[in-house]
Parts: C-alpha cells; structure tokens; sequence
C-alpha cells in the first residue's frame, strides 16, 4: 500500500500529531507514505513530464522524518486554500496553461490532472486533513474513483458528523486564557474589552470561549447583534459590583445590526488564493460602544494566536486517534470515510457529511439570545471534550 497525506486550509495545533502517527501505523504494516506538500496546491504544482517536480512538492514520510515534530504546531507539510476544482487563472502552474478551460469567472476544474498526478505518484489512497473545503474536494475525488479516508480538523469545529476537530480544544483554551488575562486590563482602566474570535459560520468557539472565560456578554455567528440592545447591557456589567470593567467575546462572522459605524471604514481583505478573510467585527463594535456609552472601549483580534503553537494534550489526543483510525480503516478495506468522535466514540461517517454545510451552534439549547449569554447548564459530549 502506497497512501498520501496532506494537510489544508488554515493550520491548527495538532496537524503534527496526526502525521505523525499516521506515519506510524501505515509503516508498522509495511506501506509507503508520501507527505504533500501545500495541500491540493501541491499535487496541482507536479508535473509528471518533469522529474524533478514530484521532489519539490512530495516527502517520504517515515519514523525519521516524522520524530519529534509533535511538538510543534503548524504543519510539517505546509498548507494551502487552493482547491483544485476552483482553480483560479492567477494560481494556474505555466505547464498547465494549455488545458485548463476557464469559466466566466476565470475559474478551472483541474480535476482530470489531479487524477494524473495521483496515478504518476502510484497512489492507492489518500489522507487529506482539513476543514469543510478541503475534505469537499475529497468527496470528489471518492466519486472518481480515489479511495480517501478524510480526518477533520478546524479552530471553529464546524465540520458535519464529528463532535470534535483536531485544533478546537486549542483554540478553546487559549481563549479562555485571553478572556481572563484582558478582564484584568478592562477592570484596572475601567472599560470595555472585545476579543474577536475566529469562526466564520459557527459561534461554537466564542460560545465555549464566554462559558468557560465567564465573559460578561458573548456574541455568536448564528444570531445577528444588535448593538442598540447589547451596550445597555455592557453598561450594566460595568457597574455589575466586584471588578469594574466589562469584556465581551465575539465571532468574526457574527452579524451586527444598528451600528453607529460604518462597516466600510475596514479594508477588505483576502488571502493569496483570493478568498475573502474575516476580522474587523470587533473593532467597529468597540467603535460604537465607545460612541453610545462614552467609556473606554478597546478590541483585541486573537486571530492567529488561537492557531499558533503546539497543541493542548486533548488536541494531540484526538489527532493521534484519528490518525489511528484512518490507517485502520485503509486496511479494512474502506474508503470514502471521514474519522470522527461521536458521543465519546470514535467512528468513521461517509465523506459527503463535508457536503451538508457548517455546523452551528444549537442556538434554541445552549444560547440567550436576548441577554447574549451562553447557556450551558449540561454540556454536551462535544462542549466536554473542548478544552
């Protein structure tokens, strides 16, 4: 047996982990593990008519190369947003210029050259660790015929069908940690602290993040914020007794209603492959709490922090049972797989539950959607096992 491994989208605490002991068990059995480089990026980037380009973009992974980079975090592979069905002109290798059909859009479906490349490489399945778009395109390539057995990894634990992510127990318990060290500032100054958290679609991170940091408010992707209503509240935490300053917790994708700000006022920002980046929602709360109460207001954008670093031990416990899990399932005989952790069991589920969308908070049983408070009395398997 021959596998590939690769990791995509944006790195998460844990990636490490789960190489490496995918690495382990498929050399136990005596198979051949390729590590790619750069996501899908890099098998869009080799060009089986030249020899060299596989060196560039492709690593023997073994118990060598694979020693002690658990404990560090990123990706010892790199990483890349490219999805090679979408494949912009501006990411389109030279070599390849000569068949790739564009759109309207200027976009190609390079799945026909990922199909070669797969078979140049002589691979008999692939691994792919990512979030919703990386593990999407893994869904395509199962129903062209190529066995993969998907692992979820995502700072926003927002992938269908698992109740955990590789990287999510990190990003919780930095979090919390940020929530109380800035609570010490916002209560010296006498003013208002917005941490703006990572999470696009789900408030599953900011929501576990306000629990367990007993921010005063906290404000999830899933339901819009009116400002109008959150600042009286805020005002009265300030004067709440105890500490004398506030903190609020936010999702970078939350919705804000009622603003004094204008949301124009921040750039536009996206990453090398043209994909729109979040962050900014934070600031202009702050902008406009500070213009309605009249009191100090600062924001923090944790971004990257929750991201960078090595993992927490539940992270590189869960990635190393999912990386566990996908060699066993390969020698199984199965495909078209994603490991997940389901109720405190660890599981597969078909691949296409990338396909059914983000997952969100249930907001009807674990958020006050009036007060912008959490509330968690009995948590759930997945809020457990989060920090």
């Amino acid at each position: 047996m021959r596998i590939g491994i690769l990791t995509g989208g944006g790195d998460v605490p844990g990636l490490n982990p789960a190489i490496q002991q995918v690495t382990r068990e498929a050399r136990d059995r005596g198979w051949e593990v390729l590590g790619i480089r750069n996501g899908w990026a890099g098998l869009l980037n080799i060009n089986p008519d030249d020899p060299t380009s596989a060196e560039r973009h492709v690593m023997d992974l073994n118990r060598r190369t694979t020693r002690g980079i658990d404990r560090f975090g990123g990706t010892v592979l790199h990483t890349a947003r490219l999805h090679p069905d979408t494949v912009r002109e501006a990411d389109m290798p030279a070599f390849l210029e000569g068949e790739a059909q564009y759109d309207e859009r200027r976009w190609a479906d390079m799945t026909p050259h990922i199909l070669r490349v797969i078979a140049h490489l002589r691979l008999d399945a692939i691994i792919p660790i990512g979030g919703d778009g990386t593990l999407s395109y893994a869904a395509r390539l199962h129903k062209e015929g190529v066995p993969v057995i998907a692992i979820p990894k995502t700072m926003d634990n927002d992938v269908q069908g698992t109740d955990v992510c590789i990287g999510f127990p990190t990003a919780i318990t930095r979090s919390i940690r940020t929530v109380h060290d800035i609570r010490a500032t916002a209560s010296a100054e006498q003013s208002i602290g917005v941490i703006e958290l990572m999470g696009r679609n789900s408030g599953e991170t900011a929501l576990m993040a306000g629990h367990l940091g007993s921010a005063d408010r906290t404000a999830i992707a899933e339901v819009p914020v009116d400002a109008q209503v959150l600042a009286p509240l805020l005002r009265k935490d300030m004067s709440a007794g105890g500490e004398s300053g506030a903190v609020m917790v936010i999702s970078e994708g939350a919705k804000l209603e009622n603003t004094l700000v204008d949301e124009t006022d921040l750039p536009v920002r996206t990453d090398k492959f043209g994909n729109k980046r979040l962050g900014g929602v934070g600031e202009i709360l702050a902008r406009d709490l500070s213009a309605r109460l009249d009191v100090p207001v600062f924001s923090l954008q944790l971004a990257y922090l929750m991201r960078a670093g090595a993992p927490v031990s539940q992270d590189s416990l869960i990635a190393r049972a999912f990386g566990a899990l996908a060699v066993e399932l390969l020698a199984a005989g199965e495909a078209a797989r994603m490991t997940v952790l389901q109720d405190g069991r660890y599981t597969s589920v078909h691949v296409s539950e990338t396909g059914k969308g983000a997952a969100q908070v249930d907001v009807d049983s674990f958020y006050d959607r009036t007060a912008f408070m959490p509330r968690i009395t009995r948590p759930s398997i997945a809020q457990s096992l989060s920090f």
